[in-house]
């Protein structure tokens, strides 16, 4: 028992809190990336922007050069009806994985010696199919660039193409493969959602949200995106005039995405970009935050299309709330109007109290702070038995400027479950359609 009488923790009171105060101050300046601290800190080294690019005229003056050689990666076809001279072939649907590089790059007489320079077919600033062969070149060893404007560029500025073949005798490819620079699938699912990686989606908003139509709203199909990506628009990349901007600009820009204004990405963690799997647009994202800086960089090459063929992979998708209400009508909603759905789990994420003051209906309220932790437990109260392979979970914040939806997201996917739908609108769309609030 404490013996201390009532006025000496007074009086320790004011010296406490004092205490706790500077505790606070202190914490709050190191979080804050205060210019003080306990220690000396490393500051963050200034970015280097490789030299990733050739334009035309560029490329005209030193054609000549020994130490460069162009590679082709549009079809044969196209190849054949006119490149610029003495570019190699090497279409991008030849392309093996990275095992089977150096035999494939040494047929194309290939060594690695040499600078590439990537050529694509137009009439993009930086072509897919160029793009897709600088990552497999780079990740291969080799000192690469890329084209820009690709073949049409090169026929704008008035330079002549060839259509002979061109059949360099077979080398041998010296260099060493760099794998920091892949993605495979196994490495996306251990990383999503972990602390110092990000994972970028470059299909765009709108693939990356997978709104459904109204008439699967009952039975809705599993798509939507890799647990814990960030959408990004590659176009924001390019000026008005449709040239790529510098390569600080570029990286300006990239800085300000994040899962909500305030939570911008760190550009020191590694990110590993994804696209539809089909187009290249992912190889595009890649070849881009590769010149606007960015030190560790991955490409998943099978992008969605591979990902979402797995059905041992969760998706996330971003639910609407016309949709959720629509899922939650019923005859039953007037006698209970806050029963459980039986045909998803339904998460509140918000502080309890701010739940116990209105809440979609049928949602269990389960902090974020709190959600790793306690979600199975909750699970085998509410919805036990629950299938995690065919029963959507839903989670919800306050609004779209809540990031925690996110982050309970990419842990109901950690836990086993496949479809995740993310209410990205939260209680701020809810409250928009007049959705009924039970309390």
């Amino acid at each position: 028992m404490n013996t201390r009488s009532t006025a000496a923790r007074r009086r320790g009171a004011p010296a406490t809190a004092l205490a706790l105060v500077a505790f606070v101050l202190v914490a709050g300046a190191v979080n804050a990336g205060a210019q003080w601290s306990w220690g000396e800190t490393e500051p963050a080294p200034n970015p280097v922007y490789p030299d990733v690019t050739v334009d035309a005229a560029w490329l005209a003056d030193h054609l000549a050069d020994r130490g460069t050689v162009v590679v082709d990666a549009r079809d044969p076809d196209a190849y054949a009806a006119g490149h610029i001279p003495g570019a190699v072939s090497l279409p991008i649907l030849s392309l093996p994985g990275l095992h089977g590089a150096d035999e494939v790059l040494g047929m194309r007489g290939l060594s690695g010696r040499r600078r590439i320079v990537c050529c694509g077919g137009g009439p993009d600033t930086v072509p897919a199919d160029a793009a897709l062969l600088f990552w497999f070149l780079e990740a291969a060893g080799a000192d690469v660039a890329l084209l820009e404007g690709g073949i049409d560029a090169w026929i704008d500025t008035g330079h002549d193409l060839s259509t002979g073949l061109v059949e360099p005798p077979t080398a041998t490819w010296g260099l060493s493969a760099r794998p920091e620079f892949v993605a495979t699938q196994e490495y996306v699912r251990l990383h999503f959602g972990e602390k110092g990686f990000e994972i970028i989606d470059a299909r765009g908003w709108d693939a990356w949200e997978s709104m459904i139509d109204e008439a699967e709203w009952r039975d809705p199909p599993r798509t939507g995106h890799v647990p814990h990506s960030l959408p990004f628009d590659f176009a924001e990349f390019e000026g008005t005039d449709g040239s790529l901007r510098e390569p600080e600009s570029t990286r300006e820009i990239f800085s300000a995405l994040g899962p909500r204004p305030t939570s911008p990405i760190g550009l020191q963690d590694e990110f590993i970009v994804y696209g539809d799997g089909t187009s290249g647009n992912g190889a595009v994202g890649y070849f881009l935050l590769r010149r606007a800086g960015l030190a560790k960089v991955r490409l998943f090459r099978g992008g969605w299309r591979q990902w979402l063929a797995d059905t041992s992979l969760p998706a996330v998708r971003i639910i609407s709330a016309e949709e959720i209400e629509a899922r939650l009508s019923g005859p039953r909603r007037w006698f209970r109007p806050d029963a459980r759905p039986s045909e998803f789990a339904i998460f509140d994420v918000r502080h309890d109290s701010d739940w116990s003051r209105g809440h979609v209906p049928g949602s269990v309220s389960l902090t974020s702070r709190l959600f790793a932790d306690s979600l199975d437990v909750y699970l085998e109260r509410q919805w036990p038995g629950i299938d995690r392979a065919s029963t959507p979970i839903v989670t919800y914040c306050y609004g779209s400027n809540c990031i925690r939806s996110r982050l309970t997201s990419s842990v109901a996917a950690r836990k086993g479950f496949l479809r995740i739908e993310r209410f990205y609108g939260g209680m701020e769309d809810w409250r928009g359609i007049g959705g009924r609030i039970v309390r």
